[in-house]
This record gives structure tokens, sequence and C-alpha cells, in this order.
């Protein structure tokens, strides 16, 4: 019950689309950090902040989209400074990565994690295709703080249907409801107001 009450005063701030009041300033927003795989694991477990994954590749019309257009937009980039890790994975690289997936257990359900190895031993692109199942380009992973995989989106998104996207993973909505509910309920609390 309480999670619940908690998912909706959540989504009632999250309802115009943009971040917490309290997290808007008149100061700039820079540009997405992109920082590498091994790197951002570790940050995020040291901060706390999820992470975006994005797999893409430099022949990928809609993966410059996806950077010049849904990345730059402001609102898309206060959220992430604020509340993610961002990774930027080549789906087509066979650079080798000090990451592995291994598969853990957690409530009852078998989930995927990744995790640093002392050894680089996985291609970007044998992760990619592999244990993040990118079947095309661009597709957009979210992990848990821990690395525990939470869910991929394939294609372009433009900065609209993003930013319900990544609110929802920076609340840990995930953790109590589906997306398609989240987005019912946004909907709902838009038509009240």
């Amino acid at each position: 019950m309480t999670h619940r009450l908690f998912a909706a005063g959540l989504l009632s701030l999250a309802l115009d689309g943009t971040a917490p009041a309290q997290a808007q300033s008149s100061e700039p927003v820079p540009a997405v950090q992109w920082v590498e795989f091994e790197d951002g694991l570790k940050a995020a477990s040291a901060t706390g902040k999820h992470i975006m994954v994005d797999v893409y590749t430099d022949w990928c019309g809609y993966c410059k989209k996806l950077e010049s257009e849904t990345y730059s937009e402001e609102g898309v980039r206060r959220v992430l400074a604020e509340s993610f890790i961002s990774i930027k994975l080549k789906g087509d690289s066979g650079k080798k990565l000090k990451v592995t997936a291994r598969t853990v257990e957690s409530q009852g359900k078998t989930l995927l994690q990744f995790v640093t190895t002392d050894t680089a031993s996985s291609s970007e692109a044998a992760i990619s295709r592999g244990a993040l199942k990118a079947r095309g380009f661009p597709t957009i992973a979210f992990l848990a703080p821990d690395g525990r995989l939470i869910t991929t989106r394939g294609g372009y998104v433009n900065a609209e249907q993003f930013i319900p996207i990544i609110n929802y993973i920076k609340d840990d909505l995930y953790e109590v409801m589906t997306f398609d509910d989240y987005l019912r309920s946004l909907a709902k609390a838009e038509e009240k107001s």
C-alpha cells in the first residue's frame, strides 16, 4: 500500500513530463556525459543512480537522430544528469570490455546483472546482441544501480516520449507497476487537471 501511495505521489510530480519542481533551475544543463561501461557500472554502484545504455552504430540514421534531437532536449538532459549514468555501447564493435552478464535470483525471478571483471572477455557487439538482446539500432537498455537489467527498448524515441520512460525508471516505478499502467495513470491524472 505504501508503495502505491508513494508511486501516486511521484506520478503527480511527473505529470508535466519533466523532472520534479525542486530539480528545475535556471542554470544551463550540460550535454549528456557518456562514460565507458565498466566506469558506468562502478559509478552507478557508488552513487545509486540508474544506468542508461545507448546501443548504437555509426551507420545508423536513427541513432544519430536520437543523439541530436532526443538527448539534446533540455528536459531529457536534466533528468539524465541528475538521475542516470549514461553509457554508449557500439553495437557492431569488437572492442573487448571488462564486463560480463550473470544471472541472479531476486524475489523469485531470474534476472540478468552486469558486473565488472578483471579481464576483457566480451565484445561490445556480443553484449549488445547477447545479453541486451539488441535486434536493431538504436536500442536503449536501463539497468538498476546494482547492474540488474530492468528493460530494453528498441528503436527511435523522441524527447516527448522519452521523458516519461526515464521518469518511470528513475523513480523505481517499475517495481510497483507496469509501464502501461504508469502511462494510464498519467493520462487519468492529466484528464482530472
